[in-house]
């Protein structure tokens, strides 16, 4: 995706402001890679974007004849056509017009609050000149990023935080609850990052600054709507079919190469099933060792479908040669081990400019488990999920910081994440979990995945399609368990791969609600009576959707320790005051001599710290050239 940035600071002249504008351009540029950059500068307020043209928005920023209002585009809307059409009286040229002039004369006719029309992902910045008043406006599912620090006498945004860090005129300091969050979820949730100051602006928010006042608002929310009709399955499924197909054709349409990221699961499938013919054939890459689950069904799928399959099969070393390259696109907010197709890139880059993603089956709604089934309330929901997102790193949290500042920020922590409810309307267990999952967790894990791809590639979500999405928020929870209506929409509405097993159960989708989770409940419960069983005669683990271990692969690659973790260690970059250095020790010595696994806090480790060294130290002299050549 294009590369956004820019600055709002009423007293630097415009020379000043080109030059900070170009700084930052500068610091996202990466080497060997075809861009375009428009720039706009004024007294005040300069804005940039870094364009590889795949999205085919042409020239920007797109300014209204004879007026003050300038806007850059970074994204897609899928129906600014048709909205063009149901305002044709009034906007009688808007048709001819490149999509980011659609968009500017749609707001300046209707009003910055018809971007609650908008389908599709996409960041709009939107200046007036005459009063130097800035608007900045995100999709509804914030899928395409917007980073932004307030300084005394400045505002600085971007779609990364190496452009606000750059030119940043106050010291960066680490965000204390910001950091304490990362390692406990492994992301980020709402607007913090592990810098001071540095938010990310939520999704469908509008930001309005100027010399007067500094707010946010938002101009809608996730939320099921728990008074709506309900209607039969048929019904249900053959309309999600409807919309889904339409929803992928829409991001089909381009005049470049698309492509596909096909797994073996069902949302993958789901997208694959749903193009139609004409495109084919079209290339799926599939991601995994050579006798993982994944490689083996896509294969099957891509062959059932007609599509050209590659597998994507990671041989030797993988993890430290890419470590670096990862951190410096995902900036530090992601476990960089979970990440590492930019190792793939030349081969992807080769056949395809766009990847269809199966981004985010989630909204069909309801992956339960068994407590939350439990559940009888709001309030007992809020608890099992906060539960269930710091269970994992519960016992090692405690000895990677110090004991004071642990035990302060655990009780801060618990707070924030209470918080991020607030903005969750609905009441029923299965709602709030769904809809907090997607408003609060997303956009920050998922989503911020993308940015290993951002310098080459387009991503597109069918799943994510606004038309889609808000019919599936009619959908009660009974309707939606286990994604029932989408299980149906796929087995009945794709006859061709109903037989195809599926990564996640090894088994054809079964529609049928109450076998399939009888089955589900009865294997749950086996694997968990087996468990000791295994442990104590060191059986492995029964085969899941995926053979790569990456406990092993850490094992595999000392260099992950000795060139990249104590080196930071031994630097600094982790404070003493918050950090139990000893600690970290003894969790990479148990991991290295098979006491233990930690692989996932020793990847947090590694991209918290890598991450804090290029963008609070801007200490950079260890970023690949392929990535960055300098200032």
């Amino acid at each position: 995706m294009p590369n956004l940035v820019g600055l709002w600071s009423p007293e630097l002249p415009e020379s000043e402001i080109a030059h900070l504008v170009n700084k930052q351009l500068d610091r996202v540029r990466t080497p060997q890679t075809t861009y375009v950059d428009y720039v706009s500068t004024h007294r005040g307020f300069g804005a940039g974007l870094q364009d590889h043209g795949i999205l085919g928005n042409g020239e920007q920023p797109a300014k209204i004849e004879d007026g003050n209002l300038s806007l850059l585009l970074d994204g897609e809307i899928y129906n600014l056509v048709d909205l063009c059409t149901q305002y044709r009286e009034r906007l009688p040229d808007c048709q001819n017009l490149t999509p980011p002039q659609r968009c500017l004369q749609l707001i300046n006719l209707l009003g910055i609050s018809v971007v609650n029309e908008f389908n599709g992902s996409f960041c709009l910045i939107l200046h007036d000149s005459a009063n130097n008043k800035l608007t900045i406006a995100t999709d509804k599912l914030g899928f395409r990023p917007l980073f932004y620090v307030r300084r005394q006498n400045c505002f600085i945004f971007a779609t990364e935080i190496k452009a606000l860090s750059v030119i940043d005129p106050e010291p960066i300091e680490l965000d204390e609850p910001g950091l304490f969050e990362f390692f406990c979820y492994g992301s980020h949730i709402l607007d913090k990052t592990s810098i001071k100051g540095y938010m990310r602006l939520g999704p469908a928010s509008i930001l309005t600054l100027d010399s007067h006042e500094f707010k946010i608002e938002k101009y809608w929310n996730y939320h099921y709507d728990e008074t709506a009709s309900e209607l039969d399955q048929p019904t249900y499924f053959t309309y999600y079919s409807k919309l889904f197909d339409r929803a992928v054709e829409r991001r089909m349409a381009s005049p470049k190469r698309v492509g596909i990221f096909l797994s073996g699961g069902y949302d993958s499938r789901a997208v694959a099933a749903s193009i139609q013919k004409y495109h084919l054939p079209i290339p799926a890459f599939t991601f995994g060792d050579a006798d993982s689950r994944d490689i083996r069904f896509a294969s099957l799928l891509a062959n059932r479908l007609g599509f050209d399959h590659y597998p994507v099969v990671t041989e030797g070393p993988y993890l430290y040669p890419s470590c670096r390259s990862v951190i410096w696109r995902t900036e530090g907010m992601l476990s960089f081990a979970h990440c590492t197709s930019v190792f793939h890139h030349p081969k992807i880059k080769d056949k395809m400019d766009i990847i269809l993603l199966g981004f985010l089956g989630e909204f069909s709604g309801s992956h339960t488990w068994p407590k939350l089934l439990m559940a009888r309330s709001r309030e007992a929901a809020i608890n099992l999920i906060y539960d269930r997102m710091t269970a994992s790193q519960a016992k090692v949290l405690p000895r990677i910081f110090n004991k004071d500042f642990y035990q302060r920020e655990l009780e801060s922590i618990r707070l924030r994440f209470d918080q991020s409810f607030d903005a969750i309307a609905n009441d029923h267990p299965l709602n709030v979990a769904d809809s907090w999952n997607v408003s609060s967790l997303q956009p920050r894990s998922s989503y911020q995945s993308t940015s290993t791809d951002r310098h080459l590639f387009e991503a597109r979500a069918p799943h994510m399609d606004t038309d889609l999405v808000e019919f599936l928020l009619t959908i009660p929870p009974y309707a939606r368990i286990e994604q029932r209506i989408y299980k149906k929409m796929i087995a009945y509405g794709f006859p061709a791969i109903r037989d195809i097993p599926c990564t996640n159960s090894a088994l054809p989708i079964n529609p049928n609600f109450v076998q399939e989770y009888a089955s589900m409940v009865i294997n749950y419960a086996l694997r968990k009576g087996l468990k000791p069983v295994r442990n104590a005669l060191k059986m492995k683990e029964p085969e899941g959707r995926s053979q790569i271990n990456r406990g092993e692969r850490f094992l595999l690659e000392p260099e992950l320790m000795e060139l990249v973790l104590k080196p930071l260690l031994n630097s600094g970059i982790f404070p003493s005051n918050i950090f139990n250095i000893d600690g970290i020790h003894s969790l990479i010595s148990e991991h290295y001599s098979e006491q233990a696994d930690h692989s996932e806090s020793l990847s947090r480790l590694i991209s918290w710290g890598e991450g804090v060294k290029y963008f609070v130290h801007r200490e950079l002299s260890d970023v690949p050239k392929t990535i960055f050549a300098g200032d």
